[in-house]
This record gives C-alpha cells, sequence and structure tokens, in this order.
C-alpha cells in the first residue's frame, strides 16, 4: 500500500515566536475518498477552502466572517473529523526560535538557516523510520503547501535542498528513491493540506502555550483536547522540544560530526568548492 504525507507549517512569520511543521500521513487509496467527503462539507457548509487562522479569526474578508458560535463549532468540529478519519499517523514538531538561535546555531553553524527547515528534517527521518519499521513497500509522497517559487523564496529553496541531501543519503544506505516522491501544491486544490492545516494551528497554538504563556482561545482549546484525545499513543510529536533537549541534540551532532561532512560535501557538489568552506 502506497502513503503520502501532506506537510504544513505554521509560525515561519519572522516575527512569529514558535515554529512548526506538521504532518498527517494518508493511504494513498483513501485521498479519493477523503476529498469527495470534504467537497460535500464545503458545498453544505458555504466555504470555499478551510484556514483555520482565518475560520478563528472570522476573517471579514474569509467565508467565516460571518458565522455564528454554533456553526463554526459544528464546522470546525466537522474538519477534525475528517483529518482524524484518513490520517493514518501524524507527525509534529515545533521549536521555539529563541532556544534554537541561541542554543544550536553556535554549536552547529552549518545548522538550517530556518527554523522550519530544521522541522522539516527532524520529520523527514521520523517518516523514513516509520515506514521501514512498518515494513512499507513503497516509498511516501510528499505533498508541501505552496511556499511561493522556488527562484523567489528562499525558505522553499532550502527545502528543496534539503529533500536532495535526504535522497542523497537515501541512497548511500541502499534506499534509492525514499525522497524523490514530493510536489508543492496549492493549498486550495489539495482538501488533506487543508485538513492538516487544523492540526498543525491546533499544535501551534499549544506550542505558544509552553514557550511563551499564551492562554489557548476557546477554539484552540476544543481543538487541542479533541485531537490529544483521539490520537492518544499515536503521536510522533514533539509538541514543544525543550531548550535542554535542544542543546543535548545540538551536542551530539557536533560530537558525532557526520552530519557537518555530508553537509558540507553536498553543498560542494551543488555549489561549488566555496560553499564549504
Amino acid at each position: 500500500m502506497a502513503f503520502t504525507a501532506f506537510i504544513d507549517d505554521s509560525g515561519t512569520d519572522p516575527q512569529q515566536a514558535v515554529a512548526n511543521a506538521t504532518l498527517i500521513i494518508v493511504p494513498a487509496a483513501r485521498i479519493p475518498a477523503l476529498e469527495r467527503e470534504w467537497n460535500l462539507l464545503k458545498q453544505k457548509e458555504g466555504f470555499s477552502e478551510w484556514h483555520t487562522s482565518e475560520f478563528v479569526a472570522r476573517n471579514p474578508k474569509s467565508d467565516f466572517a460571518d458565522w455564528d458560535t454554533q456553526k463554526g463549532a459544528r464546522v470546525f468540529r466537522r474538519v477534525r473529523q475528517i483529518c482524524k478519519k484518513y490520517c493514518v499517523q501524524p507527525m509534529s514538531f515545533s521549536v521555539f526560535k529563541q532556544d534554537y538561535d541561541e542554543v544550536v546555531l553556535p554549536i552547529l553553524p552549518f545548522a538550517d538557516k530556518h527554523h522550519y527547515t530544521w522541522a522539516i528534517r527532524s520529520l523527514l527521518e521520523r517518516t523514513d523510520l516509520w515506514r521501514h519499521n512498518k515494513n512499507l513497500p513503497f516509498p511516501l509522497e510528499y505533498v508541501f503547501s505552496w511556499m511561493g517559487e522556488k527562484r523567489r523564496n528562499e525558505r522553499r529553496r532550502e527545502i528543496e535542498d534539503l529533500l536532495e541531501q535526504a535522497e542523497e543519503d537515501a541512497k548511500e544506505e541502499g534506499h534509492a528513491g525514499e525522497f524523490e516522491h514530493w510536489t508543492f501544491r496549492r493549498h486550495e486544490e489539495v482538501p488533506a493540506l487543508q485538513c492538516v492545516d487544523a492540526l498543525a494551528w491546533t499544535i501551534y497554538q499549544y506550542g505558544m502555550l509552553v514557550f511563551c504563556k499564551k492562554p489557548l482561545c476557546e477554539d484552540a482549546q476544543s481543538a487541542w483536547e479533541d485531537f490529544r484525545k483521539y490520537l492518544a499513543g499515536k503521536w510522533q510529536f514533539d509538541v514543544a522540544i525543550t531548550r535542554a533537549n535542544l542543546k543535548k541534540w545540538a551536542e551530539a551532532e557536533a560530537a558525532d560530526g557526520r552530519s557537518e561532512k555530508r553537509l558540507r560535501e553536498w553543498k560542494e557538489r551543488k555549489y561549488g568548492a566555496k560553499a564549504g568552506e
């Protein structure tokens, strides 16, 4: 059986304190059913695409502007139901940006520039482990939420570089093709990306509670309790990686040295000798 991982981000704005990358893994054969169910929900409730942050804020320029509390709670609950119904494995990583900048970068100056890239790197390591533990015969397909054109978006270029590095590492380990199947798709075109948006937003809100002591709003509280209860035992999360654990990870990477060596060699091959200096 083939599976697809749909990936969304929260907190990538430089002004936001927490960065998060979240994915849901869906059996490829179940995607048409998910899309049918999603389209029926849109038609019934009258919205064109789901953006959790716009829904919660009742963005005046969105389809959610005039929704009352009862309808909002009903539709958001249904969004979560569809996400839970088709997701066989969720994964997520959140990091407090200040901790990353102050703890990781001084120890690992070669580390990812963007916090979101680090979170994606952590997710890819986890999905690779998940697939092999399940003895699945086919690599995952990865669908990322649109990040703009590559030539204009540094964050997207860094993600694509990361995927290229991951595939090289997979080839060296005898798993060629592990990270070759990926695309960036527009949020409005892919119902599963709108589903994972709800989960990513919820986890980001929880990260803001843990790192910044920002209380959960009513929608975030109900969504967090809903997801946490339903997926008990299935989470593959570091919802709020602590500063101490970040430092421990960075020191281990520095002591090992292999990651830096591989990255320098990859940059030299792709960008020339000066890139490795």
